[in-house]
């Protein structure tokens, strides 16, 4: 949704002030309320899904089989040639004697002219191998710091887009595979709210993003409506094509780190997209999702804050294991509150991200 525009009418100055107060607003509001704010949760049961590894047995059991087959094949023949028909043994003398003359065919160039080579054709596209593979997709509410689930309605929109090594590219652009999701989804537990959860079948490799549109809440304790775009990303079978590509939601956060296979302390950096533009001076927040549920000396301890620059970017240092919700915000068009007046709409761009501990690293 784009931003909050001014009335034409308005003098310059007039709606400058207004604007600026708006964003302060905005801004005064996610800093005081950061500590206890609610995110959308949107992240798979495992980081990522390994190609099964080869056992020595199978290797061996292999290479048995292939020393039979050699055993019994009889002596091989010389190979033919694909021009001639002929043995290559046999075609080679005639080609150490000199060129063999054969008739012009119609069409040939006359000599001392250099035939125009044809393009060659364009190989097709590699076939991808099946697999057969699944993930369960959790989708709730929550406050992760305090580790507490909250109920949500179902989100309006949840897909998933896959990007593999045969992508095409279009103006520059990887052209993803896209699924909806959303006739997947049912109603689950998960810490004693409910919640929404899918089974996802994944019979092709690839680099999975998983994306919602929520929709949008009232926060009676704020007075203004809330609404969340989240993504994730899942790597299945080794396939890391397309993890810097922005899916196009109305307000996004891009990677500009690779987001999975982290080890703590790690970097992430992304920028903040609205409408495909980078966002400048927003508020963006990293928060962990705090299962020991360990405190901390001071609220501010509980989450990081930054701004993007005027590229829209920025950067975190993700000092812990576990999974990392990044959130950025902006205000959006004013919706129509419970009393028939226009309230605020806060929009949140959501990137969930895993990292792992170095203990668990050197398990993968």
């Amino acid at each position: 949704m784009p931003r909050l525009s001014f009335s034409s009418s308005l003098p310059h100055a007039v709606g400058a002030i207004l604007s600026t107060a708006l964003w302060a607003f905005v801004c005064c509001a996610f800093t005081a309320v950061s500590a206890n704010a609610q995110v959308t949760l949107l992240v798979p049961s495992q980081p990522s899904i390994e190609a099964p590894a080869k056992t020595d047995k199978a290797d061996a059991s292999g290479k048995r089989d292939d020393k039979k087959q050699e055993s019994k094949q009889p002596a091989s023949k010389p190979a033919k040639s694909a021009d001639t028909g002929k043995t290559a043994a046999k075609a080679a003398p005639a080609a150490e004697q000199g060129a063999v003359k054969t008739p012009a065919a119609q069409g040939t160039p006359p000599q001392g002219t250099q035939p125009v080579a044809e393009a060659p054709a364009s190989p097709p596209p590699p076939e991808l191998p099946v697999i057969d593979e699944q993930v369960d997709v959790l989708i709730t509410m929550m406050r992760p710091f305090q580790y507490q689930s909250l109920v949500m309605d179902m989100p309006q929109l949840f897909a998933a887009l896959r990007y593999d090594n045969a992508s095409p590219v279009k103006d520059g652009i990887i052209q993803p595979v896209r699924r909806d999701l959303l006739g997947d989804v049912e109603e689950i537990g998960y810490l004693d709210q409910k919640a929404w959860g899918a089974n996802v079948a994944l019979t092709t490799p690839g680099l999975y993003q998983f994306i919602i549109e929520g929709r949008p809440w009232w926060d009676a304790a704020r007075g203004q409506f809330l609404q969340h775009y989240v993504k994730t990303m899942l790597p299945v079978h080794g396939v890391e094509r397309g993890w810097e590509q922005p899916v196009g939601q109305v307000f996004e956060i891009q990677a500009l780190t690779r987001p999975f296979g982290l080890t703590a302390p790690a970097i992430f950096s992304g920028v903040a997209l609205l409408h495909g533009k980078a966002l400048p001076n927003a508020p963006v927040r990293m928060v962990r999702i705090n299962t020991e549920k360990r405190p901390v000396p001071t609220p501010w301890h509980e989450e990081m804050e930054a701004r993007t620059d005027k590229a829209g970017q920025f950067s975190f240092i993700l000092n812990q294991p576990g999974w990392w919700c990044c959130m950025a915000v902006t205000p959006g068009d004013p919706l129509k509150g419970p009393d028939g007046q226009p309230k605020p709409l806060n929009l949140g761009a959501l990137f969930w991200l895993y990292v792992d501990g170095a203990a668990d690293a050197r398990k993968r």
